[in-house]
């Protein structure tokens, strides 16, 4: 076990290729600020793996992540600017640095990818998917932005004029129509696709 936290662990997969798993204790995952600490800490660890080759991101759950911890949302709303501000600011930096790491990283993402779990899936480079796929940014319908960097990733996947639907609508797809609107999402009909295909990804 390279790392493990309340909410997610990473570990050796194979030779060279790691993988994080989100496991939240309940029924489903969710980017609650436990949740983005800890994916720092295992970026801490994964940064310092002379031997990397690739990470897979994954859900033991029905669903990859279905949105932020909005009960946590009061309590951050009423913290100084300034606070809130350095909070939003180391968020961003562990999804940059996601974004950043020197090798092939994929999300194998199932069912339910909202919000903070959108984001994440798009800091990644390859984003295979099962026919359940959901997935998308309700931020708005709560009168908030995406604030983890899904409003700069989005429009250079989709173009301005799909993703600005997306977002501004706080709506998510389906997987027929994550296709239809570009070529950001791969799926398949096997229910085990989004797991299987990353091998394709980190080989020569």
């Amino acid at each position: 076990m390279l790392y493990k936290g309340d909410t997610l662990y990473l570990d050796w997969l194979e030779d060279g290729i790691a993988e994080l798993v989100f496991d939240a204790p309940g029924s489903v995952n969710k980017l609650d600020t436990a949740t983005v600490a800890s994916l720092g800490h295992a970026l801490d660890v994964l940064e310092k793996q002379s031997d990397l080759k690739g990470l897979l991101l994954r859900s033991e759950k029905a669903a990859f992540i279905v949105g932020a911890d909005i009960t946590e949302f009061l309590s951050l709303f009423l913290v100084p600017e300034e606070q809130l501000s350095q909070w939003l600011h180391f968020a961003n930096s562990v999804f940059n640095r996601l974004e950043d790491l020197p090798v092939p990283t994929i999300s194998a993402v199932n069912g339910y990818a909202l919000g903070g779990g959108c984001e994440c899936v798009l800091a990644t480079d390859y984003r295979p998917a099962t026919p359940d796929l959901r997935i998308g940014l309700p931020e708005t319908k709560l009168g908030i932005m995406p604030g983890f960097g899904g409003s700069v990733r989005l429009p250079r996947l989709l173009g301005a004029d799909s993703a600005l639907e997306i977002i501004a609508a706080g709506k998510d797809v389906g997987a027929d129509q994550a296709l239809k609107i570009g070529r950001w999402m791969a799926w398949s009909l096997r229910k085990n696709y989004a797991t299987a295909r990353w091998r394709s990804y980190v080989r020569p």
